[in-house]
């Protein structure tokens, strides 16, 4: 049987490549001498003819799903096509020592060289309940940086936060990861990781469409779901013209914002239980997954948001836990949050 790891399903975990119903460690191994160790969040596929890794698998503990949970949120924005992940480092384990964040690191430093047929392909999954894993998507190299959090006994420790492009496509098979692992073959490879290797343009999840020229990214508008004049000028009815979040009248600044995305669930891009209407500043953040709204209507902010302007301190960060109040005509499906919000890891 070929497997493959498809975005949003959910795989088994036993914690052991023996177990015959394990999805997870048993697929990655399959028939090679050996697999992903059954370990915390940074994992390698061993290369037989490379000390650098065939692939990396990173793993994103749910808060309570670990015994030791990490001080830090990792960012798992998998619908605005791209995921912050927090490297290996305690007190006792320097981040600029650590074996596990060397592996990322030069996989940044060759995608930032010009090497990316020498740079591993990074794998995210994250971890909802023990026993199961979520995959993410299939990420390249974007950026990094070194960002401190302070542990228990308050001692400030730095550590990488690397972000992830995830590229356009649903499926990994995992006859790819065991032909570079045996001979760094990329030949069942999909076809966004080729066009990457060959020419550094990333065709990012979920549109496939390019990220912009500063290589951050950006908010999607899906051409094949749009949404009509009718349905657009009964949702600023409903929400009385104004921002949800700032109260922002400004006609020219507000935005219709998916709750869950038209690219993924078109049938959903006119459901008015779906929508919220945000100036274009907040929407980009909404959709960037820096905040959120918890099915109770409060505001729930990504710990790894800090940013500078105060106006988006005092909007959002400095309101997290407030619960927003709506006109009457405004209702907002319960599960459609859920279902957003489950993919982050962060909340």
């Amino acid at each position: 049987m070929q497997h493959a790891f498809q975005v949003g399903q959910r795989y088994r975990d036993t914690g052991s490549f023996r177990n015959a119903d394990d999805q997870f460690l048993r697929w990655i191994r399959g028939s090679l001498d050996s697999g992903i160790k059954n370990t915390g969040g940074i994992r390698g596929l061993s290369a037989d003819h490379s000390d650098t890794p065939a692939a990396l698998v990173l793993v994103s503990n749910d808060t309570g799903v670990s015994q030791h949970d990490d001080p830090w949120e990792d960012t798992l924005a998998v619908n605005a096509g791209y995921i912050s992940y927090w490297g290996d480092a305690k007190a006792g384990n320097p981040y600029d020592e650590s074996a596990y964040n060397r592996q990322i690191k030069t996989a940044f430093d060759r995608a930032a060289a010009g090497q990316r047929e020498d740079a591993p392909p990074v794998l995210v999954f994250r971890k909802p309940e023990s026993g199961v894993v979520e995959f993410c998507g299939l990420g390249v190299p974007d950026h990094f940086e070194v960002r401190s959090y302070r542990d228990d006994a308050g001692v400030q420790v730095p550590n990488y936060l690397f972000h992830f492009s995830i590229l356009n496509t649903q499926s990994v098979p995992v006859s790819w990861l065991h032909d570079r692992a045996r001979m760094n073959d990329d030949g069942h490879a999909p076809d966004v990781w080729q066009h990457w290797v060959e020419t550094a343009e990333v065709a990012q999840w979920p549109t496939g469409e390019p990220l912009d020229q500063s290589g951050r990214v950006r908010r999607y508008e899906t051409a094949e779901t749009v949404v009509s004049e009718t349905f657009r000028t009964d949702t600023f009815d409903r929400y009385e013209h104004t921002c949800a979040m700032t109260g922002i009248r400004e006609h020219d600044l507000l935005d219709i914002a998916h709750i869950l995305p038209r690219s993924q669930h078109p049938d959903l891009a006119e459901h008015p239980e779906n929508v919220l209407v945000l100036n274009s500043l907040h929407h980009r953040a909404f959709d960037a997954a820096l905040f959120t709204i918890d099915s109770e209507h409060r505001i729930r902010t990504s710990p790894s948001f800090d940013p500078a302007h105060p106006f988006l301190r005092e909007t959002i960060t400095d309101r997290t836990g407030e619960q927003l109040t709506f006109p009457p005509s405004v209702q907002l499906r319960p599960s459609f949050l859920d279902e957003l919000n489950a993919g982050l890891a962060w909340l």
